[in-house]
C-alpha cells in the first residue's frame, strides 16, 4: 500500500477541482456518505463537494460542504492565499449561498463547512484556530489535514486510487527499508513490563465504540502533552470535528464516567484514567532511558492498538 506521503504527493499533482471531482467524490461515496456531488467549477459556490447526513431523531437532511486547498494553511492577518482568515471568509460566504438540488426543485444551505488541506497548519495558524474555537467562533467550520485525506483514501478507495495514478506510481521513489528499532523502550518492552495496565486500557476500549475510543486516545495525548485538562476548542481542532457532530459521543463518554466536562475543559476520569497512567508511564520510561520523547504518541498507539 502507498504511504501517506506518497498519496499526498500524487494528490498535489492535480488541480484542486480535479482532485475533488476525480478522487474525493469516489472516496466519499465508497465511505458510504449520502448525496456526494461535485459543486466546483466556474460557478463555484465556495465549496468543491457536498454531502448530507440525516439528523436524529427526525431524519432531516443536514448538508456539509468541503473546500479543498493545496499545501499548508498559515496565519496571515491580511487574508492572503491559504491563510486561516481567507478560508474562514470563504466558508462564511458558502454558508450564505443557496444550493439547488439536482432535481432543480428544492434548495438548501450548508450547515457545516470542511476545509480540507493536503498539508498541515503552521504553529500560528493552529493557535488562531484553537483560540477561535475556545471563544465559540467558527464552530461549524472543520479542518481536515493531509494525513486525514490520505487515511480516508487508504481505508475506502485505495484500489481505485492506485488505478487512477498507475502511471505516476511507477515513478515514485521506492520505499526506504525500515530501520531496525534499536531503542530500549519500544512497544514490546512496554507490553512485557506493564501487561496489567495495558489490559485495563483494553477493557475501557471494550465498553465504547471505535470512534469514542479515538476521542479518548486523542484527549489522553493532549492532556499528557499539556499536563493538564484540555480546552474544548483545542480538542475539537485536534480531532477535526465540531462540537455538534460529537454531541452524542460526548454524552455517552460522560455517562460512562470516562470524561469530565467542566467550564469548557475536558479531562479523563474513572477507568479511562488508566490511559493517562499508561501515557505517563511511557513518558517516564523514555525519559529514564534518555530516548526521544517525541515518539511517545506513536509508542502509545502501538501499545493500545
Amino acid at each position: 500500500m502507498l504511504r501517506e506521503d506518497q498519496i499526498i504527493t500524487l494528490l498535489e499533482s492535480l488541480h484542486e477541482h480535479k482532485m475533488a471531482k476525480d478522487i474525493f467524490v469516489q472516496t466519499l461515496k465508497a465511505k458510504g456518505l449520502k448525496g456526494v456531488r461535485f459543486t466546483g467549477g466556474p460557478d463555484e459556490i465556495g465549496i468543491d463537494l457536498e454531502y448530507y447526513t440525516l439528523s436524529e431523531p427526525d431524519n432531516e437532511k443536514q448538508y456539509h460542504g468541503i473546500q479543498f486547498k493545496m499545501g499548508d494553511l498559515k496565519y496571515g492577518s491580511g487574508g492572503g492565499k491559504n491563510t486561516v482568515k481567507e478560508v474562514k471568509n470563504q466558508a462564511e460566504e458558502a454558508f450564505a449561498k443557496e444550493i439547488h438540488d439536482l432535481d432543480g426543485r428544492s434548495k438548501h444551505f450548508i450547515s457545516r463547512c470542511i476545509i480540507a488541506i493536503t498539508g498541515d497548519f503552521n504553529e500560528n495558524a493552529r493557535k488562531m484556530v484553537g483560540k477561535a474555537r475556545n471563544r465559540g467562533e467558527s464552530v461549524n467550520i472543520t479542518f481536515w489535514r493531509g494525513e486525514k485525506l490520505a487515511e480516508m483514501i487508504q481505508e475506502n478507495w485505495m484500489d481505485g486510487f492506485e488505478k487512477y495514478f498507475k502511471d505516476q506510481i511507477k515513478n515514485l521513489p521506492k520505499e526506504k527499508e525500515e530501520d531496525v528499532d534499536e531503542n530500549i523502550v519500544n512497544a514490546e518492552y512496554i507490553e512485557s513490563n506493564y501487561p496489567e495496565l495495558i489490559e485495563k486500557c483494553q477493557k475501557v476500549r471494550s465498553t465504547i465504540s471505535g470512534y469514542e475510543w479515538g476521542m479518548l486516545t486523542t484527549l489522553t495525548k493532549l492532556s499528557g502533552a499539556q499536563d493538564s485538562s484540555v480546552e474544548l476548542g483545542d480538542f475539537l481542532f485536534e480531532f477535526e470535528a465540531s462540537e455538534e457532530n460529537l454531541r452524542q459521543e460526548f454524552e455517552t463518554l460522560i455517562r460512562a464516567g470516562h470524561i469530565d466536562f467542566d467550564d469548557g475543559t475536558l479531562g479523563l476520569s474513572g477507568h479511562a484514567m488508566k490511559l493517562d497512567e499508561l501515557y505517563s508511564t511511557i513518558f517516564g520510561e523514555l525519559d529514564e532511558a534518555e530516548e526521544d520523547l517525541a515518539k511517545i504518541d506513536d509508542l502509545f498507539d502501538k501499545c493500545i492498538g
